[in-house]
């Protein structure tokens, strides 16, 4: 089980770091079985202070991550370079971070421009490995359930295989 020590040498590790560092374990999971377990016994007020501080040390973890995160994701987009030590859950709010990004991209390439370049919201049906596109721009990998914008060439691809189905915003 999480002890408080525990989750303070992980945000240690984690503010002195300018990379994610790998989570141990289940680490989110087992954070909220501390959370839930010390709020049990909460009315003793070494516990009670104990169970503040882990909950602040937590919220700031996950602060420390999301900004992280955020630059992984502007970095990925840029060179297609992907993260590692990401929990399931991060995963998720990357995927929605790049594909936010990329249909950015495309609003401000219509905008030098002036061709928009036609991209479909799809929600992952099945696990999608990483591919190019035709400008050789690389997308995925994309996880069951995930939501991403893609060029639509390729989302034709995608939804006639049964990969993906296409969303209507």
């Amino acid at each position: 089980m999480l002890t408080y020590e525990a989750i303070s040498r992980v945000v240690a590790q984690e503010r002195n770091t300018k990379t994610l560092t790998k989570l141990p374990g289940e680490f989110f999971e087992d954070a909220k079985l501390y959370i839930d377990s010390k709020s049990k016994v909460s009315g003793v007020k070494e516990d009670a202070w104990e169970l503040d501080n882990a909950k602040r040390l937590l919220q700031d973890l996950m602060e420390i991550r999301e900004r992280k995160i955020l630059t992984l994701a502007l970095y990925f987009v840029r060179s297609g370079v992907s993260p590692k030590d990401m929990s399931r859950e991060e995963i998720g709010f990357f995927n929605a971070v790049v594909a936010a990004l990329k249909d950015f991209q495309s609003s401000k390439k219509l905008m030098i421009d002036g061709r928009p370049e036609s991209r479909w919201l799809l929600a992952m049906l099945a696990d999608v490995p990483e591919f190019l596109d035709v400008k050789l721009r690389k997308y995925g990998p994309y996880r069951q359930g995930d939501i991403a914008t893609v060029p639509e060439e390729n989302a034709r691809v995608l939804v006639e295989g049964g990969k993906a189905k296409k969303m209507e915003v």
